[in-house]
């Protein structure tokens, strides 16, 4: 969403006019998570409407829009971590403005959960527990947006990076019927089952990291649009 900041620069005394100045940040977590609830909705619509039906050309469509939803969700979970820390995220009220930029500048290129710790550790102390369910979630789906964007083809018989994230994700949502003999990834993962939990893993995630931090997630007055966009999924 956009946000402006208005400061006036100068006053004409004595008149009714004003000369000011106008700063507009456009922030994109927010649409990044929009854009993934339009697309799970999308994939609820197309299974829906295939339902006991052969394989066939919709099934590209479940896929193309699940590659949509898993790499919007982690967007949206980078672009709030990155928000956070211009917003004076790594102020913890005893650091210098100067500090806080170097170390902005230092974590910038580090991985997303690794930039929510470090925000969590400099402002609590403490770190976040990667054997809570909640961060657990939110490390699968970053893994499998990695490993979607980062692609690397295995043989079938040779699947060794493919099974060990597929294991990972079993029983997080139901595969692909049309897969059943197949590891999850990379194509019986690309359901709509796998779209909730991984609009749900990044809800959940960023209201954890919210409620341990002291850091307003933001989300709270668009709950109703999460779940308007996504059919009721969130």
């Amino acid at each position: 969403m956009s946000q402006e900041i208005i400061a006036l620069s100068a006053v004409v005394t004595g008149t009714a006019s004003a000369t000011a100045t106008a700063r507009c940040r456009t922030n994109l977590a927010l649409h990044h998570l929009f854009a993934a609830c339009r697309f799970a909705a999308q994939i609820g619509r197309i299974e829906h409407d295939n339902v006991g039906e052969p394989f066939g050309e919709f099934w590209e469509e479940i896929f193309q829009y699940s590659l949509g939803v898993v790499t919007l969700s982690v967007a949206s979970l980078e672009s709030y971590a990155n928000e956070h820390m211009v917003d004076g995220g790594l102020s913890n009220g005893s650091l210098p403005s100067k500090a806080t930029e170097s170390i902005a500048s230092l974590i910038d290129r580090e991985p997303i959960l690794r930039k929510f710790n470090f925000l969590l550790e400099v402002r609590t102390g403490r770190s976040l527990d990667f054997g809570t369910n909640v961060v657990q979630c939110a490390d699968l789906l970053v893994k499998l947006r990695n490993a979607v964007i980062h692609f690397r083809p295995e043989w079938d018989d040779e699947a060794i990076s493919h099974a060990k994230l597929s294991s990972r994700l079993e029983n997080r949502f139901m595969r692909s019927p049309y897969f059943q003999n197949e590891t999850l990834f990379p194509r019986a993962w690309a359901t709509h089952s796998f779209s909730v939990w991984a609009l749900q893993s990044t809800i959940a995630f960023l209201d954890h990291f919210g409620q341990e931090s002291g850091i307003d997630s933001k989300l709270g007055p668009f709950r109703e649009r999460f779940s308007l966009y996504s059919d009721g999924a969130v």
